[in-house]
């Protein structure tokens, strides 16, 4: 069955924002195709925008589009409106707000990428729901919408029928979700595969990496923040680190918290998990060798806590980003042929 997908640009339109999730569709809809499941392409991507014609992206590339006037809501299976620097301008088109206010009636789900959260939020659709939008947007979104529950955290958001996700490549995220509700697991994997990206980073995942919080940080802390990153395998209990930072307990765990956002336990697991992948990507070492290196101790508790945050094992996340080149459409797809569709 074919899935009309409506992408919503602009002008100064984040290029990735259209250009991730359009490739994620299309590489699921090459799949079924290659594996006989489909009879033509089962993603058919439309590029609309206000008026139609060319927008200009934010690297300066042009986009050939649709006018919204010309497709008609209802002739869509799923929406979505990409984010950038012009999503301000698109947020007060009525145009735009009417279209989407027609489409959350007639489409089996709508949804965002970054700041295009603004414009669903504009046109009424994110009230009363739990939505995501980049990290450095989460403030605005909130102060401009009170009405709606802005997630500062997750990378995506899925409420009643209604998908936001934030910056940029977790919009390819949200995609392979969609893919995966639509025909199941198996072709959410070859696809991400196929692309090279990990499969699949749940929505609850953090926007942030305790190693690029590091990087970021500029306050008195910032040399403890690298360290931990650096020795993962050290004593990382509060009372040490409060000991090496020179602070009461008490008052490192406010400061620690005004620094990164987050308790001291939660970030230094975050540390530690990013140790962890990088050596399971990197290495060949043995789990229970990876787990010491990392500071996890033992390959349970590596392992709990792939589940908890990445929802693989630590010998699937190697498997996925160690093979060599991705398995034949023919040989992989048919495990899709009993998932479920819409």
């Amino acid at each position: 069955m074919s899935r009309k997908i409506a992408l919503i640009a602009f002008d100064r339109v984040n290029l990735l924002d259209v250009a991730g999730p359009a490739q994620v569709f299309r590489t699921a809809a090459e799949q079924l195709l290659a594996a006989g499941l489909s009879d033509g392409l089962s993603y058919e991507i439309e590029l609309l925008s206000a008026e139609g014609g060319s927008v200009e992206s934010s690297p300066g590339i042009a986009l050939q589009t649709q006018a919204l006037g010309s497709s008609e809501p209802s002739s869509f299976d799923t929406v979505l409106v990409a984010g950038g620097h012009g999503a301000e301008v698109a947020a007060g088109d009525e145009r735009v707000l009417a279209w989407l206010g027609e489409a959350s009636f007639a489409a089996r789900r709508i949804g965002s990428i970054c700041t295009g959260a603004f414009v669903l939020a504009a046109a009424g659709l994110l009230k009363g729901r739990r939505a995501a939008t980049h990290w450095d947007y989460c403030g605005e979104l909130q102060a401009s919408y009170p009405a709606v529950d802005v997630d500062r955290e997750s990378i995506f958001v899925e409420d009643g029928g209604c998908w936001t996700s934030a910056g940029v490549t977790s919009g390819m995220d949200m995609a392979l979700a969609m893919v995966e509700e639509d025909h199941g697991r198996a072709l959410s994997l070859l696809v991400a595969r196929r692309l090279v990206v990990f499969l699949k980073r749940p929505g609850g995942q953090s926007q942030f990496s305790a190693p690029l919080l590091a990087q970021a940080s500029e306050g008195p802390l910032a040399p403890l923040l690298a360290w931990i990153v650096d020795n993962p395998a050290e004593d990382l209990r509060a009372e040490a680190l409060a000991e090496r930072a020179h602070m009461s307990l008490r008052n490192f765990y406010r400061a620690f918290e005004s620094a990164t956002g987050m308790p001291p336990a939660e970030w230094v697991e975050q540390a530690r998990l990013q140790v962890a992948r990088r050596l399971l990507e990197q290495t060949g070492q043995h789990i229970d060798q990876v787990a010491l290196r990392s500071g996890f101790g033992s390959a349970d508790r590596l392992r709990r806590v792939f589940a908890r945050r990445l929802a693989v094992s630590p010998a699937e996340y190697r498997e996925r980003f160690t093979r060599s080149r991705a398995p034949d459409a023919a040989r992989d797809i048919p495990l899709i042929a009993g998932a479920r569709g819409r």
